[in-house]
């Protein structure tokens, strides 16, 4: 007899292992499939990510795929959510298809992406889209997380402005750095709003998001190259076409070994019909400008030792009310 029902994910971690799978324990609801007591297939879900997907090899070709697929989805709905992604193996890509995914990237011979319900992608394009206004000759990308906003970022989009029509920057909207999204993309628009052919928009679910990239958050290098791989051909492949770019900046990271391998894959995924500018970073007394030194600073109290690394504009925020909790999170920080 066959049964279905939400098991703890510790009771799923050794077919996990035995499928060559690690469990991610963020995971907050776990369906097991069982056969006469024994756990045959499993699957998790994540936020609107279905993850940990594992059949028992005695029972592959059973189906047990699509039975947890349906459970999920299921439950998903039960909570609201009408948009779903899985990564895969590209030559598995068909099998979800089957079941209703559509296919957002592939990044051979790593992974697929794949996604179902609405809103998905084609949303996400038509969105920016409308934001971005109409392409100029020349226009170019930056996807910035910019945590806080200083003059390093400063000198890559002026740089990039000077050299373009129309610069096009996306702001990683994923919240979990110390600076909160909101302030962020602000301070991003309130250091750049002097350079008229800037636009800064949200990045969204597809720009650098731990559903494209979650190395970039985690600092799993051995998934790095896998997660850049399907971030660049997600902007290849949708994100460039409909912002009419032909040009992408980037800045060189000598600080963060998982950037250093996102710039390496942009080149190598996006070239030659997007063209991949890397320029140096703005120093200061021999030192990169980097919003990790910022960050260190503010946690020491030292906050006149920031004034020199950002915008005046950023500074004024720093100064504020505003800032306070994320100067005590900082601090508190720096205490530990």
């Amino acid at each position: 007899m066959r049964e279905e029902y939400s098991i703890d994910l510790h009771q799923a971690e050794p077919l996990l292992r035995q499928c060559g799978l690690t469990p991610n324990y963020k995971a907050e609801y776990t369906v097991g499939v069982f056969e006469d007591d024994e756990l045959v297939a499993t699957g998790s879900l994540w936020e609107d990510m279905i993850q940990m997907m594992a059949v028992s090899p005695e029972h592959q070709g059973e189906d047990l795929t699509g039975t947890v697929i349906t459970h999920l989805i299921g439950k998903a709905r039960e909570r609201g959510r009408t948009n779903l992604h899985l990564f895969t193996k590209p030559e598995k890509a068909v099998m979800f298809r089957g079941l209703g995914f559509r296919q957002v990237a592939v990044a051979r011979p790593y992974a697929a992406l794949m996604e179902w319900g609405r809103p998905g992608i084609e949303e996400y394009c038509a969105q920016i889209r409308e934001a971005a206004g109409a392409p100029a000759p020349l226009t170019a990308a930056m996807v910035m997380n910019c945590n806080p906003f200083t003059l390093g970022h400063r000198y890559l989009v002026e740089t990039a402005a000077s050299q373009c029509d129309k610069v096009v920057i996306l702001a990683v909207q994923e919240d979990v750095s110390v600076f909160p999204f909101e302030d962020r993309i602000r301070l991003i628009r309130e250091g750049t709003a002097d350079l008229p052919n800037v636009v800064v928009l949200p990045g969204g679910r597809y720009a650098v998001s731990s559903l494209t990239f979650p190395s970039y958050f985690t600092k799993e290098t051995q998934l790095a190259y896998a997660h850049c791989a399907i971030d660049a051909e997600i902007f290849k492949a949708h994100t460039a076409p409909t912002l009419g770019v032909t040009r992408r900046y980037v800045g060189t990271e000598p600080l963060s070994p998982v950037t250093a391998i996102y710039n390496q894959t942009l080149k190598q995924r996006l070239e030659p019909e997007i063209q991949v500018v890397e320029l140096p970073r703005k120093e200061q007394e021999g030192q990169p400008i980097s919003a990790s030194r910022v960050r260190a600073l503010l946690a020491q109290g030292d906050l006149e030792g920031v004034r020199p690394l950002v915008p005046p504009t950023t500074f004024a925020y720093l100064e504020s009310e505003d800032a306070r909790p994320v100067l005590e999170k900082l601090r508190r920080m720096g205490d530990q």
